[in-house]
Parts: structure tokens; sequence; C-alpha cells
């Protein structure tokens, strides 16, 4: 099935500009007080303080989390990621979705599903190894595709996933409506072991990122559900479904999502 059946039915946004998209918050979604002791106050470049960010917020409860987020609807990954840029802010990774999805029971959160995370995720068809160069291609009213070249220490693993958070990756515009994936730093591309092959089934997941792994298990409180794409992928993982267990990684990259960022 087309990864983008999956995709939210928001269907397209009659207001062209992205800075006004990007604008719209969730429909009735009630902005938690700020906390301004909760941010980040380290001192170096922008780069290295979103990746501070991102690391100590994995170390906060679930609901302290919650009250620095700002969500954003309508935007496709390539809005979402220039948004931003241009507020300098952090996109929540897959793993504190995870626990806020599933550590506690605030509704308002609960119901923003289908939302970009900031984990990108890449893959290649079950059985099939890593080469050169993988290249991602879906269909959105036109033909889209995203390229990366894959680090040598990668070439030839197969049935695994890479994994890249924001802000170590961008995708940097090619001819027409071609991407590439830029990470400038390989040693933050990590390796997933026994990515899963069958989709829409439940799994265990890895701790560090929260992506599923393995085989598949009976529908426990600690598993997953899965979606991937039948062939190759590359995206960023997206979190939706009633009871927040649910992994999208499949979404092409000109759907139209939610984001959820730390300003």
């Amino acid at each position: 099935m087309n990864s983008l059946q999956y995709a939210s039915h928001a269907g397209k946004d009659s207001t062209s500009p992205a800075v006004l998209m990007a604008r719209r918050r969730f429909g009735n979604f009630k902005t938690e007080p700020r906390v301004p002791i909760r941010r980040a106050d380290v001192p170096g470049n922008k780069l290295q303080s979103l990746r501070d960010l991102r690391e100590m917020i994995l170390n906060m409860k679930p609901e302290d989390v919650m009250n620095m987020i700002t969500f954003y609807n309508g935007l496709n990954v390539f809005e979402a990621l220039a948004l931003a840029k241009r507020e300098g802010a952090l996109i929540v990774p897959n793993s504190t979705h995870d626990r806020i999805l599933t550590e506690t029971s605030n509704p308002n959160f609960l119901n923003n599903s289908n939302i970009w995370t900031g984990t990108l995720v890449i893959y290649e068809a079950p059985g099939r190894a890593f080469g050169e160069t993988l290249v991602y291609a879906w269909e959105h009213t036109v033909q889209y595709s995203i390229s990366f070249n894959v680090p040598d220490e990668f070439r030839g693993q197969r049935n695994c996933a890479l994994i890249v958070q924001y802000p170590d990756f961008d995708l940097v515009p090619a001819e027409g409506n071609s991407y590439k994936l830029i990470v400038a730093n390989e040693s933050m591309v990590h390796l997933i072991e026994n990515f899963p092959s069958k989709n829409r089934a439940w799994y265990l997941y890895d701790g560090q990122f929260g992506i599923p792994i393995g085989h598949p298990v009976k529908q426990l409180l600690d598993s997953r559900w899965l979606w991937r794409a039948s062939d190759c992928y590359i995206g960023l993982v997206v979190r939706y479904g009633v009871d927040g267990r649910d992994v999208g990684a499949n979404f092409g990259a000109s759907s139209r999502l939610g984001v959820a960022v730390i300003e």
C-alpha cells in the first residue's frame, strides 16, 4: 500500500506561503504555560545547543517536556525543517514522543496525532543490502525523490535501518523535485539491526530511538505497531494512532502533517 494513504486527510492548504501555514496550530490544543528554567542554556553554536537540548529532554519527565512544546499543523517535511531552522527550534525526536504518548494521559496531547518527529529513518527493501547510494521515490501529484550517499561502514548491511536525528541532517534541493539527504558528521548516523521486514505488525523497540525491531510479537504495552514501506525508504518517523503506539516509517515527505518543536 502506498505510504501516502496513511497521511493526514487535511488535503491541500489554500495558503501557499510556508510561513503562514506554519502559524496554524492544531485545532483544539491548549498551549501549556512555558517554564523558562526548563529551556536549554548551553554555550557554543546553535547546532550544539540543539543537540544538548535533545539530550536534556531525554532525562526529563514527559509531563515537563510537554510544557515546552509548540505544535504547528499542515506542514510537509521540507516546510517543517524550514520552520525549525527559522525559529532555531528542535524538532522533538521519536523517543520523546513515545514517552509522552505512552507514559502520560494528557488528552490534548494525545489528540494531536499524525506528527512528524525529528527522527529520520533510512532502510532498504527486505533482504536487500545497502549499496553506495539509496534513492527513495514516491508520487504525490508529481514524483519526488530523496537520495543518500550511504557511509562506507554501512554498505553491505541487510535488514537494518539507519537513524539520524534533527538537527544532524538536512534535505537539500537538487534538480526538479529531487532532494539530497546531507549528514555532515557521519558519526551521527546510527545503525539499528534487525529492522522488521513485515509491515503492519507489533514489535518490541530499541531503547535509544524507539524504533521497532526484531520479529512480530503479541500486542503488549511494550510493543509498537509498525508501518513500513515494501521497498526502501528515507523519511521522518511519524507518530499517530488512538493509543499513541503506532510508528509510521512510510510517509512521503510531501505529506502535510503536524510537527512538534521546542523553541
